[in-house]
C-alpha cells in the first residue's frame, strides 16, 4: 500500500473509532420521551381558536431546545404543544408565544409554497414507529400547508410535492400565534396494532431570528434535523381508532384548445381519474384511468453547458406519494428507476401502484401501460408496459436492505433490471452505503452499474469516500443515467465550526472534495477538486467562495452548444464567489460570479436575482444568468442570457396563481406559463393553465408564425371519499 493511501486509511479509521466512541458515551442511549394523545369525545371546530373545554386539560409539552443558534440551549420564545384525538382523526392544539408579535414572519398564503420563508412548525409523525419513515405537516401563521414524506431518515426536494388532505387554521394573537390542526386517520398509513404507538417530534423557527427549535431535542450531531425520525418521541394513548377500508374516488374533466407550430391548431377534451382503497390500514393501491398532467407547473428552462443529459425533477401527482421508497442508485446521476421516463412522450393509458408497509418490509409495485407516439421526425415510438417492484427491510436497527426490479416491454423488446442495495446508519450522520444493478436488453445484452460509499460525521467534520462504475452500454430503459463508461473514485473532508457566541457569525463551513474517473478500460477521463468555503450569517445572509480544478480527456469529439470539440487534453481552473440575503425579508437578493477556463478557453459567468414580498398576496421575483465563452473552435466565442420572472399571487389559502416568464438566446423562445388553483373542496381543484411560447429570432420561412405554442387549458377535480 502506497504511503497516502495507508495515511488516508488510517485517518478515516481513526474518525470511524471516534465516531463510535461517540456513540458509545454513557451505559446506554437515553429512552425516547413519550407524548400522550388525550381521547376526546367530539371534533373540535378548527378555527385556530383552542377554546374547546377539553385543551385546557391537556398537559402541553413545553421543553423546545435549540438547533439553532445556540445547540441544546432553552428556546427564546415558549412554545405549547398539545394532542388529542377521536377514532377518526389526530388533533394538534400548538399555542406559540412571541413577545414582538408585530414582527411574526408571514407571507406565504398558497399551498406548498415557500412556507421555510415564514415564521413556521413542522409536525413529524413516524405512523409506523420503524424509526426511518414520516410524513410531514408544514404550517406558517395563516395556518398554510405545506407536507411531505420522508424516507430512510432522508428527503429529496421532490418529496415536498406530496399533499396530503387535513385541516388547519392560525391566527396571530397579542401573544403570539395559535395553531389549529386534524389530521385523518385515513391521509396517513400506519400499523394494525390495536393500541399503535409512533413517532412524534416538533419543529419551529422563528424565522426574524433565525432560530429553530425541536421537541424532542435533535443536537447537531445529527446533521438532518427534524428528518432524524430515529431520534423522535413515542406518541401513546391511540387506541379503538376506526378500521375498515376506505376508498377515494377522484375523477377528472379537461377542457381546452391547443395550437403547436408543428402540428397546428385542435380541441383538447378528455376525462379520467384516479381510485386510491386502503387494502389495509398500511397499505394502499392506487389506480389511474387516462391521466392528464395538464396542471402541472412548466420545467424551468436550462441551458446545457455540458456534454451530459440534463436532470428535469418528476411533478406529476401520481408518482409522487412514497416516491423516495422507489429511489435506487445515485440521486440525479445514476438512477434504476426514474418516472419521468414514463408518458413521454408515450402518453399513459392506465395502471395501478401498491405502496406501504407489511411488517418489516416497505413495499412498492407500479404497472402502467403506455400508448403508441411519433416522433417530430414521423418515426413510430412503440409503447409497452412499465413496471416496477421495490421492496426494502429493516433488518437491524438503522440498517435498511433493499432491492429493485424494473422492466419495460415493448413490440417484442424487453429491457429489465435487478438490483439490491445497503444501507446502514450510525453514530449521530455517519452511513455506510452501497448498491449493486444489472440490465438485460433484447438488444444490447447484459450491462451492469454500482456503487459505495462511506461518510463519517460528527457534529463539527466529517470525512467520506465513494466509488462507482457504470458499464458504458448500462442503459435502464426506466431509470436515468448522466454519465457512462466510467468508475469514479471520490473523496471529501470538511469542518464546520459553529460560532454560538458571535454577535453576526454563525457558521463557517470549509471542505475539500475530488474525483478520479477513468473509463472501463482504465484509461483517465476526468479529475476534479473543489474547495468549498462558506460563511453563515446570524441574520440568515450567507457568502460562498469555491476554487475549483478539473481536467476532461477527449477521447472524441464532443459537442458543446453546437460547436465541435476537438480529441484532446482539457484543463479548468475557476472561482466563483456568491452570496445569498434572508428570504424572509420584503425584498432580498442573491448573486454571483464565475470566471476561469473552459474546453481550452474562458467563461465569465454573472447571475443575480432579486425578489420582492409586496405582502401576502403578491411575490415578483427576476433572476438572470449572463455567460460569456470564448473556445478556440470556429465560431467559439458567444454569449448565453437567461431571463425569468416569477409571479406569485394569492387571493386566500383556496385561490392562487403562479407565473413563470422565462427567455433564453439559445433557443430565443419567449415562454410564458401561467397556472391558476383553486380549491374548491379539500383535495380537489379547478386549474386554469395557460402555456405560450413566442419565438423572438429571424425565421427560415417568413410565412411561418412566430407562435411557437399556444395551449389554453381548464380542468377540474374532485375527490370523493367513502
Amino acid at each position: 500500500m502506497r504511503g497516502g493511501a495507508r495515511a488516508a486509511v488510517c485517518a478515516v479509521l481513526m474518525l470511524f473509532g471516534g465516531a463510535r466512541a461517540e456513540a458509545q458515551v454513557g451505559t446506554a442511549a437515553p429512552a425516547a420521551p413519550v407524548l400522550h394523545a388525550v381521547r376526546i369525545a367530539e371534533a373540535p371546530t378548527i378555527d385556530g381558536v383552542l377554546d374547546e373545554p377539553f385543551w385546557a386539560g391537556i398537559a402541553p409539552v413545553t421543553d423546545f431546545r435549540q438547533r439553532e443558534p445556540v445547540d441544546g440551549a432553552s428556546a427564546s420564545e415558549p412554545s405549547e404543544v398539545r394532542v388529542a384525538f377521536t377514532e377518526t382523526a389526530l388533533y394538534f392544539g400548538l399555542v406559540l408565544r412571541d413577545s414582538d408579535p408585530a414582527n411574526i414572519r408571514r407571507s406565504i398564503l398558497h399551498r406548498e409554497g415557500r412556507i421555510d420563508q415564514d415564521d413556521r412548525v413542522i409536525i413529524a409523525l413516524d405512523t409506523y414507529h420503524d424509526r426511518r419513515n414520516a410524513y410531514i405537516f408544514e404550517l406558517n401563521p395563516f395556518g398554510t400547508q405545506g407536507d411531505a414524506l420522508i424516507s430512510d431518515e432522508s428527503m429529496a426536494m421532490s418529496d415536498w410535492d406530496w399533499e396530503g388532505v387535513y385541516n388547519s387554521e392560525g391566527r396571530i394573537t397579542d401573544e403570539g400565534w395559535v395553531l389549529e390542526v386534524e389530521i385523518p386517520f385515513t391521509t396517513i398509513r400506519f400499523s394494525d396494532d390495536a393500541v399503535p404507538e409512533m413517532g412524534v417530534a416538533f419543529y419551529r423557527s422563528i424565522r426574524r431570528k433565525n432560530e429553530e427549535v425541536t421537541w424532542p431535542h435533535i443536537g447537531q450531531e445529527y446533521r438532518s434535523g427534524i428528518f432524524q425520525v430515529s431520534r423522535y418521541a413515542t406518541l401513546q394513548g391511540l387506541e379503538s381508532l376506526r378500521r375498515g377500508r376506505y376508498m377515494e374516488l377522484k375523477p377528472y374533466a379537461i377542457a381546452g384548445r391547443q395550437n403547436l407550430a408543428s402540428s397546428g391548431t385542435q380541441t383538447l377534451s378528455d376525462f379520467g381519474g384516479d381510485l386510491k382503497y386502503a387494502i389495509t390500514s398500511s397499505l394502499a393501491l392506487d389506480v389511474t384511468v387516462n391521466p392528464d398532467f395538464a396542471q402541472v407547473e412548466a420545467d424551468n428552462v436550462q441551458i446545457n453547458l455540458t456534454r451530459f443529459s440534463l436532470f428535469f425533477p418528476e411533478k406529476r401527482e401520481f408518482f409522487l406519494e412514497r416516491q423516495g421508497l422507489f429511489q435506487f442508485g445515485a440521486a440525479r446521476q445514476t438512477e434504476a428507476f426514474f418516472s419521468r421516463r414514463i408518458g413521454l412522450p408515450n402518453d399513459i393509458r392506465g395502471g395501478s401502484r401498491v405502496t406501504g408497509q407489511v411488517g418489516p418490509l416497505s413495499v412498492g409495485a407500479l404497472a402502467l401501460a403506455t400508448g403508441d407516439a411519433r416522433d417530430p421526425s414521423g418515426t413510430l415510438l412503440p409503447g409497452g408496459l412499465n413496471s416496477v417492484v421495490r421492496v426494502r427491510a429493516d433488518v437491524l436497527p438503522r440498517t435498511t436492505a433493499g432491492a429493485i426490479f424494473t422492466t419495460l416491454e415493448s413490440d417484442g423488446t424487453h429491457n429489465r433490471l435487478g438490483g439490491a442495495d445497503l444501507q446502514v446508519r450510525f453514530a449521530g450522520s455517519s452511513s455506510f452505503d452501497g448498491w449493486f444493478s444489472q440490465v438485460w436488453d433484447s438488444g444490447a445484452g447484459t450491462s451492469s452499474a454500482g456503487a459505495a460509499s462511506l461518510d463519517l460525521r460528527s457534529a463539527t467534520a466529517s470525512v467520506g469516500g465513494s466509488y462507482t462504475s457504470v458499464d458504458a452500454d448500462y442503459d435502464p430503459a426506466l431509470g436515468f443515467v448522466q454519465r457512462r463508461d466510467m468508475r469514479r473514485t471520490s473523496g471529501s473532508a470538511a469542518w464546520f465550526p459553529r460560532f454560538e457566541s458571535s454577535r453576526w457569525a454563525r457558521r463557517l463551513t470549509m471542505a475539500v472534495t475530488g474525483d478520479y474517473i477513468t473509463g472501463q478500460d482504465g484509461d483517465e477521463q476526468s479529475t476534479s477538486v473543489l474547495s468549498h468555503n462558506m460563511l453563515t450569517f446570524q441574520s440568515g445572509d450567507w457568502v460562498m467562495f469555491n476554487l475549483r480544478r478539473r481536467t476532461e480527456i477527449l477521447e472524441e469529439p464532443a459537442r458543446i452548444q453546437s460547436r465541435t470539440l476537438p480529441i484532446g487534453d482539457y484543463v479548468f481552473t475557476s472561482a466563483d464567489l456568491s452570496f445569498r440575503m434572508n428570504e424572509s425579508r420584503a425584498w432580498s437578493g442573491s448573486g454571483g460570479v464565475t470566471v476561469g477556463q473552459f474546453w481550452g478557453g474562458t467563461r465569465t459567468e454573472v447571475s443575480g436575482g432579486v425578489t420582492w414580498k409586496t405582502g401576502p398576496h403578491l411575490t415578483v421575483g427576476i433572476n438572470s444568468s449572463h455567460n460569456r465563452i470564448d473556445l478556440p473552435v470556429p465560431d467559439g466565442a458567444f454569449n448565453t442570457t437567461l431571463v425569468g420572472v416569477d409571479l406569485l399571487g394569492a387571493l386566500s389559502r383556496n385561490l392562487f396563481a403562479n407565473g413563470l416568464i422565462q427567455y433564453d438566446d439559445v433557443s430565443h423562445v419567449l415562454q410564458a406559463n401561467i397556472r391558476i388553483d383553486w380549491i374548491h373542496t379539500p383535495g380537489s381543484d379547478l386549474f386554469l393553465v395557460l402555456d405560450t411560447g413566442y419565438r423572438t429570432g429571424a425565421l427560415q420561412d417568413p410565412r411561418q408564425s412566430r407562435w411557437d405554442r399556444r395551449t389554453g387549458v381548464v380542468k377540474l377535480t374532485y375527490l370523493k371519499a367513502f
